[in-house]
């Protein structure tokens, strides 16, 4: 029933600033522009990130709504995942059973979608969206989304969220050496979250609960990594490696992106 991940969403202040931003660094191509949701708050536009996967810019429109809210609490970073399911009725009747709290659900163009409440889902911002095939996207920078990074206070409510109410299955689990945390490893169709916890020390980036960061699959990191240093773009030192890399929230309007060579 769970395909993948379909998208990441960015809230940002500039939509326009942090999509040409993220267009360059990244090497996105687009594929819808900008666009004008009917609920009238907030403004949107979509690149690829890899064949398979989107991210989509979330910007603000006049001085009310959901998104003014949310970058009033939370500034500018990642706003929600959506997962694809084949069939969302039953997805979302299954997690309603489990447990998880739905707060309504939209039809836009050719996608559905149901929203699922952060407080049932770790503090993480999730969806479910069913929708037409994509129209295939090229990037010769970013090979799709790898994986999620979830951190979380309370191990035992991840694996309840993960297991029990998401159906996920756990595929390992051990120390994470570059964030020197425990690390658990799941899967849902072909979407992999890995639930962290019990860091030793200080970590990238600012929540402490939530999506942390976003992996993404790069075939060359140190060719990567010398085409992020002409937008003065460094990784982290301390929590990067020869196979993975952080990138700096505070250059990526508030996201934490975690490069990883595959």
């Amino acid at each position: 029933m769970y395909k993948h991940i379909d998208h990441i969403a960015l809230a940002v202040q500039d939509i326009e600033g942090a999509a040409d931003f993220y267009r360059d660094v990244f090497q996105l191509d687009l594929i819808m522009g900008l666009s004008y949701p009917p609920d009238g708050v907030h403004t949107n536009l979509v690149f690829s990130l890899g064949p398979r996967n989107e991210i989509e810019f979330l910007g603000p429109l006049g001085e009310n709504g959901f998104l003014v809210e949310f970058l009033r609490k939370h500034g500018e970073g990642f706003h929600h995942l959506a997962l694809e399911v084949t069939d969302l009725e039953r997805a979302t009747s299954q997690l309603a059973q489990n447990g998880v709290r739905i707060f309504g659900g939209t039809r836009h163009k050719s996608m559905s979608f149901t929203f699922m409440h952060p407080a049932s889902t770790l503090r993480v911002g999730m969806q479910l969206v069913q929708r037409k095939p994509q129209k295939p996207s090229r990037n010769p920078l970013i090979r799709g989304i790898h994986h999620v990074g979830i951190r979380t206070r309370s191990p035992a409510k991840g694996r309840d969220f993960l297991i029990r109410r998401l159906g996920a299955e756990m595929i390992s689990d051990g120390q994470d050496r570059a964030l020197d945390c425990v690390g658990e490893r799941y899967r849902l169709g072909e979407a992999q979250f890995h639930l962290l916890y019990d860091f030793a020390g200080p970590a990238p980036g600012s929540r402490a609960e939530g999506l942390h960061y976003v992996a993404v699959k790069v075939d060359d990191l140190a060719q990567t990594i010398e085409h992020l240093k002409q937008f003065a773009i460094d990784p982290l030192e301390g929590w990067s490696d020869e196979k993975s890399v952080f990138l700096p929230a505070d250059k990526m309007f508030g996201c934490l992106w975690r490069l990883i060579q595959v």
